[in-house]
């Protein structure tokens, strides 16, 4: 595979298991942590800048729909990133505020925190297990002609 999907795969997925172990380890803190930037404008601000950032680093180095899931699920991720970015950024602080309470991050938090597990845990074993190789085909026959010439040449 592609040198940027390989790369890509292994930081994307090991930084979202690292986020889902912390997730998963750190509820209350984790809560306290999202409830308090959903109301910070200036975190927001910064989470925005951040965002797209890194989601248009993925998406122009990496804007891949056509050459099987891998790839397609690392270009997803930039995009998802990308978009979540910029609306944070043009988004007004009320509306955030209000997305943040609809999905209910308290009560949910492990189911939250598994998306990032299985996403992470995909791309990381993409990303670090190598492909299996295809067997070597065998040499190809000369053709019947070139095989006969060979017979008549060769007494």
């Amino acid at each position: 595979m592609a040198v940027p999907t390989v790369f890509l795969s292994r930081l994307i997925g090991l930084a979202t298991l690292i986020l889902s172990a912390a997730m998963f380890a750190g509820k209350s803190p984790m809560v306290a942590a999202i409830e308090l930037m959903a109301q910070d404008r200036a975190a927001l601000f910064l989470l925005g800048i951040a965002g797209v950032v890194a989601g248009l680093a993925i998406v122009l180095t990496h804007n891949v729909w056509s050459k099987g899931l891998w790839p397609l699920v690392v270009t997803l991720c930039g995009w998802v990133i990308l978009i979540r970015g910029a609306l944070i950024l043009v988004l007004p602080a009320s509306i955030l505020t209000g997305i943040v309470a609809a999905l209910d991050f308290p009560d949910y938090v492990y189911v939250y925190a598994a998306i990032p597990l299985v996403l992470g845990a995909y791309l990381s074993w993409r990303g670090f297990v190598p492909a299996a190789k295809p067997a070597k085909a065998p040499p190809a026959a000369a053709p019947a002609d070139v095989q006969f010439k060979r017979l008549i040449a060769d007494p």
